[in-house]
């Protein structure tokens, strides 16, 4: 029994040790354009290398598959595995609001107005949605119905124009919300409470640190934006007892967001199916073939 037991038990490690290995970081971002001709906001959803920061485009963000949008935030749910995202404040279609995501092509569904201008989210185990608005340094928690943000705690000094939020513990999260040269600090997700954490060091820019997500290691991630247009971005990790910096490498300028989540496969049209089934195909034509021969070969049986 005890042996029967311990199998069950490797088999369950092992399945879980499986599921975090097969999580994937995604990223997306939001590019403004200040073309006086052109006043939309557009962006791309990308897998991301968390070793080496390299990129790899999975699809453009489009609402019905026709209008461009960029996201602000990402964060997959812990139990239903669905992608949702918020827009920007200053995005032509769908301001502020709480969207669906589809990550086998970009397509973006609006579910509603946030209600207030956010810069990231996460959820909790429980599936409890929270988001950071920069305004009033508030975190809230944010209707999966409705889209609407309900603010937690007492407006905070201002700090800087974006910030990040990464869930931690029942209860707490931790927060960047005072830039590259600024503090990890921790919120107390029940009152609102922020607590003051280590100073960061070694960021490559002073002004943004955003997109706080946890690999399924435990590892803090993080990016590091400038400010300005053309925004560059670096993707690095965070130490949040001591605060220090590691720079991993340079994302596609305007990345706003991180998540680890499930990999999922990208849509693909019938042709590309098709050839995807070739060579299986090709082997059981060749195989029935050679069979057909052999039969059609025997000489008849004498009568």
């Amino acid at each position: 029994m005890r042996i029967a037991s311990r199998i069950a038990l490797a088999a369950v490690s092992a399945f879980f040790a499986a599921s975090a290995a097969a999580q994937v970081l995604y990223a997306v971002s939001v590019r403004t354009y200040t073309d006086p001709g052109y006043h939309g906001v557009e962006g791309n959803l990308y897998i991301v290398d968390p070793e080496t920061a390299a990129s790899t485009l999975v699809a453009p963000l489009m609402i019905s598959g026709k209008t461009p949008i960029g996201l602000r935030g990402l964060a997959v749910h812990p139990k239903t595995g669905v992608f949702y995202g918020i827009t920007s404040p200053s995005a032509s279609s769908s301001p502020r609001s709480l969207v669906l995501v589809d990550p086998t092509n970009g397509s973006v569904t609006p579910v509603g107005d946030l209600g207030y201008g956010a810069s990231d989210l996460d959820f909790d185990t429980d599936g409890t949605l929270y988001a950071w608005v920069p305004e009033t340094r508030q975190v809230g928690t944010v209707n999966l119905d409705t889209g609407a943000i309900t603010l937690v705690g007492q407006p905070l000094e201002r700090g800087a124009l974006k910030g990040s939020v990464a869930f931690v513990d029942k209860g707490h999260a931790l927060v960047a919300g005072t830039g590259g040269n600024g503090t990890l600090d921790t919120i107390d997700l029940v009152t609102g409470k922020v607590t003051a954490g280590p100073t960061l060091k070694g960021a490559p820019f002073p002004d943004f640190i955003g997109g706080l997500a946890f690999s399924p290691k435990g590892v803090l991630y993080a990016i590091n934006s400038s400010l300005g247009r053309g925004v560059q971005a670096n993707l690095i990790t965070i130490d949040p007892q001591t605060g220090v910096i590691t720079n991993l490498g340079a994302l596609p300028n305007d990345t706003e967001s991180l998540y680890f989540g499930p990999p999922v496969e990208r849509s693909r049209d019938l042709f590309a199916g098709l050839l995807e089934w070739r060579t299986p195909l090709m082997i059981a034509l060749v195989i029935f073939a050679v069979l057909v021969l052999v039969v059609l070969g025997r000489p008849p049986k004498p009568s």
